[in-house]
């Protein structure tokens, strides 16, 4: 039984992405579900300091399932909305166009708003406001729309390192804010080479969409010069 607390109802990570769609969104009621994941006590630190006010949920424990060095969830977007349809009947997850991630795409989203309307016996929309944009896009967005100073996005936190920063320098999630931020003129550090080295091949190889594959190779190039 939903009791309709908002109008919609955003899933707040404190990266980038989740971060620009709070102002794209107008900035909606907000909630970060503190997973207990080995990354967690970090992300939600982070969080709060971007938004106090944001809604911490702990009714989802899955430490229990997160396995290798990124602390990967099976199903977490879909465990996330299930526990979210308590809030409101529309939900944001954000995902962006570039994303590779199996349960993180328009396709998948319509699919768990399909199963979870059946399920609750009203419709629910699992939906993100980004899909025709890349993440370098939606850095753009915010640059021009909400403020062109970066501060606040150099505060965001999508990182898997388990020390207290919210920008290893080193990790996957650490790159794609390297790459994105880079793509806008905003100079950051990464210093990984094996881990970039593997993401140019892989752009090298086609494995992304076009936008990221050519932002991979231009910024790793430039960076490297």
């Amino acid at each position: 039984m939903c009791t309709n607390k908002f109008e919609s109802i955003l899933l707040f990570s404190g990266g980038i992405d989740s971060f620009c769609a709070y102002h794209y969104l107008n900035k909606p009621a907000t909630v970060y579900f503190d997973l207990k994941t080995k990354y967690a006590a970090k992300e939600r630190k982070h969080v709060l300091k971007l938004l106090p006010d944001i809604i911490i949920d702990e009714s989802l424990n899955l430490s229990s399932r997160e396995f290798g060095k990124n602390a990967y969830v099976p199903f977490r977007n879909l465990l996330l909305a299930a526990q979210a349809v308590k809030y409101s009947d529309i939900i944001y997850i954000v995902g962006v166009k570039d994303d590779k991630v199996s349960d993180k795409n328009e396709l998948i989203f319509d699919d768990m708003s399909a199963i979870l309307s059946k399920i609750e016996g009203r419709k629910i929309h699992i939906l993100s406001p980004f899909w025709t944009m890349t993440k370098s896009e939606v850095v753009a967005w915010y640059l021009k729309n909400v403020t062109p100073d970066p501060e606040q996005l150099l505060a965001t936190v999508a990182c898997y390192s388990t020390e207290d920063t919210n920008y290893c320098g080193a990790c996957p999630c650490c790159f794609r804010k390297w790459n994105a931020l880079r793509t806008n003129g905003i100079d950051i550090h990464f210093h990984n080479d094996e881990l970039m080295d593997d993401y140019y091949k892989r752009a090298l190889r086609k494995e992304y969409i076009p936008e990221r594959n050519k932002s991979i190779i231009q910024e790793i190039d430039a960076y490297r010069s």
